[in-house]
């Protein structure tokens, strides 16, 4: 009697429902950049995308209006999007519309800095999407931002910044005695002390902030629309916010703190983001320079 054998010619044999295919919008780019890599589903009703916080995707954007646009599956069962009278219009792949059939892939625009795209994926390639992004654009560490991300948003700001004649500001900071810390207590406790303190930070920052780890133990904070007296602000409750947690690793405290450069351009102050670096690495030198566990910067006029 011959065995039976069960034909498997691709991967979805194997899981079955598993591997259903959905659509997604995915949040490609963001003024906020909590929200990059967002995944959302779409199912049979609609998903209206604004500024509103009662649409199901809200987004704060230069130009977007309440309720900018929605997406909705038509009797065919294909996918529409349709503006909803905003008053910068609605963009298909570069294009402005006001109804347009969705394919797999496009990319819609609203307002100046949003982006989302359009996608038809199945469990494990929405699994891997995560993974992707998660990998080109966090720290495998600390999970915050990594400096190429931060480096390539920051270009981008400081290009809005000097367009539109708005504030932007940079703190950078490091951990005071980082390479003691290492040598007394060893290189996993120098692993938690970062993990603990880009999360104690994190819990600190503004959602439109970008939190980003620099290299090492330095790490970067920009801040939109921030002038220098805010900035300061927002550092100064960084620092306390380190300079009070408790760090216990293995039952054993460690004391850490941090030193805090921050720089702001204004108009054309600086000409390159790097610039801009250079200014708040020059601070964050000079805090270490008078004593640390302190924020340095340019003095207010």
């Amino acid at each position: 009697m011959a065995e039976d054998k069960t034909a498997v010619h691709k991967i979805s044999d194997l899981i079955g429902e598993a591997r259903a295919n959905n659509a997604y919008l995915i949040v490609i780019s963001s003024k906020t950049p909590a929200t990059i890599g967002k995944m959302v589903k779409l199912d049979k009703g609609e998903l209206v995308m604004g500024r509103s916080p009662d649409v199901q995707l809200s987004v704060e954007d230069d130009g977007i209006s309440r309720k900018h646009c929605k997406i909705s599956m038509a009797p065919n069962g294909q996918f529409q999007l349709v503006d909803l009278g905003s008053t910068n219009g609605t963009y298909l792949n570069g294009i402005q519309v006001n109804v347009a059939t969705l394919q797999d892939g496009d990319k819609i625009q609203i307002g100046a800095n949003t982006v989302v795209k359009f996608s038809i994926q199945d469990q494990l390639e929405e699994q891997y999407q995560r993974s992707i992004y998660e990998s080109a654009t966090r720290d495998g560490l600390t999970r915050i931002f990594n400096k190429k991300y931060f480096l390539d948003t920051l270009r981008k700001e400081f290009a809005y910044c000097l367009r539109h004649r708005v504030p932007l500001s940079l703190v950078m900071f490091d951990i005071d005695h980082f390479k003691k810390i290492n040598d007394t207590y060893g290189h996993p406790a120098g692993d938690y002390v970062l993990q603990r303190l880009a999360a104690k930070v994190a819990e600190t920052v503004r959602q439109e902030d970008l939190f980003a780890r620099y290299g090492g133990e330095e790490f970067a904070l920009m801040l939109r629309e921030s002038a220098a007296e805010k900035a300061m602000r927002a550092a100064e409750r960084c620092r306390r916010a380190i300079d009070g947690a408790e760090f216990l690793f293995n039952g054993t405290p460690i004391r850490v703190t941090i030193s805090l450069g921050v720089a702001t351009v204004l108009d054309s102050d600086f000409s390159q983001p790097e610039d801009l670096i250079s200014a708040a690495d020059k601070y964050l030198y000079r805090a270490k320079k008078n004593g640390r566990n302190r924020v340095e910067a340019a003095e207010l006029p």
